[in-house]
């Protein structure tokens, strides 16, 4: 979802109306190559979020918070003593190229006001951010560029800030009409004309191109309709910012209506940086849950396996164990007819007295053995036997429990929204022993804050969601009272649900059912149609000694079906 010409055009007259004279209280960089600026503008606190991290390059306002590391990197501490206490002067899109700049009234070291400027380059492998003194020398940049890596165009500290070489053809927003349908024409006589427009009319994205081919249906004359009419947007300002979703979830963002994608639906923004905001997000809780939550999941699946296989193992020889019965049947067989075997054989005829018919019975002897001795190797293995029925009984049921709470942390890791609620399973893992503390000896990792998912629900209720085990554990077993009701999903893995009830309040049908849904929701069952939620009240939750985060047993409890909510 890279920031196309027209889009940046769009954000750039956003930003500018909305941040002119906005003064820069703090800067960040909670990661490599982007920097959030806090900001004090007319309508009020907001945070303004530069980056140039690769793919996920954009400048927009935010909402979104982030975890900022102890020591800020040094392009941190240069804008900081830069721009830190200036002023936002403008926010302009050069030439109309995929870049922004920021211009800033701050101080030199002498003092004196002076115009500087921030430029966010949005081109792919070559995004970067650079910071310009008011001669335009470069103070500072995310990425340094040397002469051997671009002859054309070095970006150093030092030297003199230059725009990106253009490419010769025609810019789409400066294209009269005869141009237009020009470019239409030569785009529809292409074999792929969707590929074949933005090389026609720079400034038009691959992207839009899809979208404006579709719409013209193979009409020259309804192809330049639509560039005009996009061009005529651009240029007056009256392009909207508009969210493209396959399956309720943001997967891209256009600043036209998206009508080519068959299985995806648009929802209208109340802003560019919103558009902008709510697509980055998601496309950064998905990146994690493929990066350092996958780690977290490989971990868990090997865990699992090997869990698996040890239960699979010891259910084999417990079934073994189980047939213990003819050992002793066997050797008391042996020690009734000890006047009837010799030793030296390896076979044993005996009648069997404790069966019914006494039929004959056929018995393997160690010849090396008398009767005797291998009657009391049998008693001895059957003890053996008896004894590891007891202990195999014990731990595949231990077994069980730690297989059924690993696949509670599996679902955890598959409901991970954001870096934190990652970092709590890990500890969790941490100290349940699947990984290594990677923290110092002897220093304790710091405990997550306590941030349940909250839910506003009929009459004025609320439910409380555990966002991973440790924090269901928290919720029911010390944060909630005990008069409280208790949700969960029935027989899989799922997130506590706690509805406060206070002042002698008791919940209605309508907030059972409510916050049962949120329940089935944030389970392992939520793709289903219809989910059985058990409820109860907080003190019909016991926790068993020693059971892991969030594994608890739960009594005199109700049942209600209901479908998972939509959120």
């Amino acid at each position: 979802m890279p920031l196309d010409s027209l889009t940046l055009g769009a954000l750039a007259r956003e930003l500018d109306a909305a941040l002119a004279q906005a003064r820069v209280d703090k800067i960040y960089m909670p990661r490599p190559g982007e920097a959030v600026f806090h900001l004090r503008a007319e309508s009020g606190a907001c945070r303004l979020l530069v980056s140039a991290a690769g793919a996920a390059g954009r400048a927009h306002l935010t909402g979104q918070r982030a975890e900022n590391p102890e020591t800020p990197p040094m392009l941190c501490m240069l804008l900081r003593k830069h721009l830190a206490g200036g002023r936002i002067l403008s926010v302009t899109q050069p030439e109309e190229e995929r870049m922004l700049r920021f211009a800033f009234s701050a101080t030199d070291e002498m003092g004196e006001r002076v115009e500087k400027a921030l430029v966010c380059e949005l081109m792919g492998r070559r995004t970067n951010l650079i910071l310009l003194g008011g001669d335009g020398t470069v103070l500072a940049c995310f990425k340094k560029v040397d002469a051997e890596m671009s002859p054309d165009r070095p970006v150093l500290p030092g030297l003199k800030y230059r725009m990106p070489p253009r490419r010769e053809m025609i810019r789409f927003l400066h294209a009269d009409e005869a141009a237009l349908h020009e470019a239409a024409r030569q785009a529809l006589a292409a074999d792929e004309p969707d590929r074949a427009l933005p090389g026609l009319l720079e400034g038009l994205s691959p992207f839009l191109s899809r979208e404006l081919t579709y719409r013209a249906r193979g009409d020259v004359q309804r192809l330049a309709g639509e560039l005009a009419d996009l061009q005529a947007r651009a240029r007056e300002g009256r392009l909207e910012p508009w969210v493209v979703r396959r399956g309720g979830q943001p997967v891209d963002f256009s600043c036209m209506p998206i009508t080519h994608l068959p299985d995806a639906e648009c929802e209208k923004m109340p802003s560019f940086s919103e558009m902008l905001d709510l697509c980055f997000a998601e496309k950064a809780r998905r990146e994690l849950q493929k990066t350092v939550a996958s780690d977290l999941q490989k971990t868990v699946a090997n865990a699992v396996g090997r869990l698996e296989r040890k239960l699979g193992s010891q259910k084999q020889e417990l079934s073994e164990a189980e047939g213990r019965e003819k050992l002793k049947h066997d050797a008391d067989l042996i020690t009734a007819n000890l006047h009837a075997i010799r030793s030296g054989e390896k076979q044993a005829r005996v009648v069997d007295y404790f069966t019914e018919g006494m039929p004959e019975a056929v018995i393997d002897l160690d010849p090396d053995l008398s009767p005797q001795q291998n009657a009391q190797r049998m008693y001895k293995k059957y003890a053996r036997m008896k004894n590891a029925e007891l202990k195999l009984r014990e731990q595949i049921e231990k077994g069980e429990r730690e297989l059924e709470y690993l696949k509670t942390v599996a679902y955890s890791l598959t409901q991970a929204q954001s870096a934190r609620d990652v970092e709590g399973v890990r500890q969790e893992l941490s100290e349940a022993g699947y990984l290594k503390n990677r923290r110092d000896k002897g220093k304790k990792p710091k405990p997550q804050a306590f941030a349940p998912r909250r839910f506003d629900l009929p009459d004025g209720f609320e439910a409380l969601c555990g966002r991973s085990n440790t924090e269901n554990d928290e919720l029911t077993m010390r944060r909630a009272q005990k008069n409280d009701l208790w949700l969960h999903v029935r027989g899989a893995p799922g997130s506590h649900v706690i509805v406060p009830l206070r002042d002698g309040r008791e919940p209605t049908p309508a907030v059972i059912e409510g916050a049962a849904a949120i329940a089935a929701r944030f389970s392992s069952l939520s793709a289903q149609p219809r989910v059985p939620v058990d409820y109860t009240r907080v003190r019909h939750v016991k926790k068993p000694q020693g059971a892991r985060p969030g594994m608890v047993n739960y009594f005199q409890y109700q049942t209600v079906l209901v479908a998972p909510a939509q959120l």
